[in-house]
């Protein structure tokens, strides 16, 4: 049976207002923790590492108890229960506890010492290793990857990018890293700069529905949470270009916007817990993927998926290999790697990390 009790929702007030409908966000926009807009540096030093950290131990009948943090009112909350109730994450030895925070203390919630280990945003990540912090990450299994997209009106003459050179075009934040990362995929791609080629207007995430739907602005990238509210409204709204589709073609791999992290000493010490959390993330992933309308039949109306429209939509992605990341290959890191270096070329990271240095393999 389920231990469900052992999971604390933490609820805010935003749970399914704005931070139910968001994706990537920067700041208390909400956020499903693929964008650490500020960094997520706290300044902190994060756990003490070993199985006596604050959020890692034993948790008896050979369950090693891990709690991790996720944002809340986002499309985790349905794949992180389903997986919890099914027992995934226990069939490779983890106690996991999920809890649930507005994005902002989500993304500092390992530099800030809350969790001794989680699935943050990577730029961001990458950005306080480069800094100093003793940081490392250890795969991608279970995590968020870019479904963000470039949308229109529906009724607009712009079939692409390139038409849309010289409009403008509305982002939350700047210093989000989604939006960074469509800036350097883009340039890459296109040669247009999103701040020098187009017209721009920062704006909260619903707000810049409105602005498009009033023909303030004639494009918009948004938090995920909203893609999949525009992704389901083809009358009102159409996709010029997808960010993963990009890098897809680009790469033949998905984007991702989180990946696992811990401080070195927590991973020294815990290599084995580590590859538990990295099979768990798979097995969460292939659950998901082969029961996604059951399992947002049953939790997606905490995610704000709470329409036939919107479960359609996720269903296609998920079984199309996007919004969660099933497996780590040696391939798939290559290409996030180019991904780290994209991001380091437009100056969007200080420096260009070692991947031998910051990037660990425990399985």
């Amino acid at each position: 049976m389920p231990r469900v009790s052992r999971r604390r929702f933490i609820a805010g007030s935003g749970a399914v207002g704005v931070a139910g409908l968001a994706g990537c966000s920067s700041g208390g926009n909400g956020g499903d923790g693929g964008d650490g807009g500020g960094g997520g540096d706290s300044g902190g030093g994060g756990g003490d590492g070993g199985s006596e950290g604050t959020t890692t131990g034993s948790a008896g009948d050979d369950l090693t108890a891990v709690r991790i943090q996720l944002p809340e009112g986002t499309i985790h909350y349905p794949m992180y229960e389903a997986a919890t109730d099914a027992g995934v994450f226990e069939a490779e030895g983890i106690d996991l506890t999920v809890d649930y925070a507005p994005f902002s203390a989500q993304v500092q919630s390992l530099t800030s010492g809350e969790v001794d280990v989680n699935m943050v945003s990577m730029i961001p990540y990458m950005g306080n290793y480069i800094k100093g912090e003793d940081l490392v990450t250890f795969g991608w299994d279970g995590c968020l990857q870019s479904i963000n997209a470039l949308y229109t009106r529906a009724g607009s003459e712009y079939e692409s990018i390139g038409d849309l050179e010289g409009q403008r075009i509305g982002v939350w934040s700047w210093g989000s890293s989604t939006v960074q990362a469509f800036q350097a995929v883009v340039a890459e791609e296109s040669g247009l700069r999103l701040r020098q080629d187009f017209g721009t207007t920062t704006a909260a995430p619903p707000a810049l529905l409105g602005l498009l739907q009033d023909e303030e602005i004639d494009g918009v990238i948004n938090v995920s949470g909203l893609t999949i509210t525009m992704e389901s409204d083809p009358d009102t709204y159409r996709r010029l270009t997808q960010l993963n589709a990009m890098w897809r073609e680009r790469t033949g791999y998905t984007l991702p916007l989180t990946s696992w992290w811990s401080y070195s000493d927590w991973y020294e010490n815990n290599t084995e817990t580590a590859a538990a959390l990295l099979r768990g993330g798979q097995s969460a992933t292939e659950h998901w993927r082969e029961n996604t309308v059951s399992i947002l039949d049953e939790y997606g109306e905490t995610a704000a998926i709470d329409n036939q429209a919107k479960v359609d939509v996720v269903d296609e992605w998920a079984n199309d290999g996007q919004i969660f990341r099933d497996t780590t290959t040696d391939d798939y890191r290559d290409a996030t790697w180019q991904f780290v270096e994209l991001m380091s070329s437009y100056d969007f990271l200080e420096e260009m990390p070692s991947q031998d240095d910051v990037l660990r393999n425990p399985q």
